[in-house]
């Protein structure tokens, strides 16, 4: 996609960030998100984990949750660590509190939080994990983000965030038509390239690998603080 192109798409899909807006659609998909996952995103998700490289014992925190599918497996993964995880919507996180109970782990704690203001100390984690959220916020809100995750990792931390993307083939252009013709059936989420934004941050040794699966492009980052 031509730069002027990426321009022209940002300005379309410019918008402001509400919480109650968020609230709702995801209180709206709650209950089949997980299907959803599996048929478009589960392969960004083991793309990420893999990335991760946790390593038992570390600190990490998982910001936006959703229904836990992936602080889950966190949780497996860090069996002896602390496993943190955020999400701004009460219906997604009773979902994952659910997946959290049958997993028994005094090692792992849920919250209700936004990530423009993440509650933790400065340098507390090793590793922040977060997908699929920064495609439906504003771009200006990126940086601020971006700033809040790599306060709160270590100096020696990394981050590791997958997004819907533009992708490389003709097919994905079909789901940047979705998202602009028919929004709320992507809860107003939309193709971005986040690479930029992490280096601009501070973040150092980004590393971008992209993800299609049934045709739905992703992009996951690895950087370090």
């Amino acid at each position: 996609m031509t730069a002027e192109k990426v321009e022209q798409n940002k300005r379309f899909f410019h918008r402001s960030f509400s919480v109650h807006t968020v609230q709702n659609n995801y209180a709206r998909v709650a209950g089949y998100y997980d299907i959803w996952s599996w048929l478009t995103e589960s392969k960004a998700t083991k793309t990420a984990l893999d990335l991760a490289n946790i390593e038992d014992g570390e600190t990490v925190l998982e910001v936006a949750v959703g229904t836990g599918i992936a602080f889950e497996k966190i949780t497996g993964l860090n069996k002896h660590g602390n496993n943190v995880g955020l999400d701004l919507s009460p219906a997604m996180l009773a979902k994952a509190r659910g997946r959290l109970a049958a997993l028994n782990s005094i090692q792992a704690h849920l919250q209700i939080a936004d990530a423009f203001h993440l509650p933790f100390k400065s340098g507390k984690f090793d590793l922040v994990i977060n997908q699929f959220m920064f495609d439906l916020l504003p771009e200006e809100e990126f940086p601020t983000i971006l700033n809040e995750f790599r306060r709160v990792l270590t100096d020696s931390g990394r981050v590791v965030i997958a997004n819907m993307a533009h992708g490389e083939e003709w097919f994905h252009r079909f789901w940047l038509w979705l998202a602009k013709q028919f929004p709320k059936l992507l809860t107003g989420c939309r193709p971005v390239s986040l690479g930029s934004y992490l280096t601009a941050a501070g973040f150092s040794n980004v590393q971008v690998v992209h993800v299609s699966q049934n045709t739905f492009p992703s992009e996951v980052l690895r950087a370090e603080s």
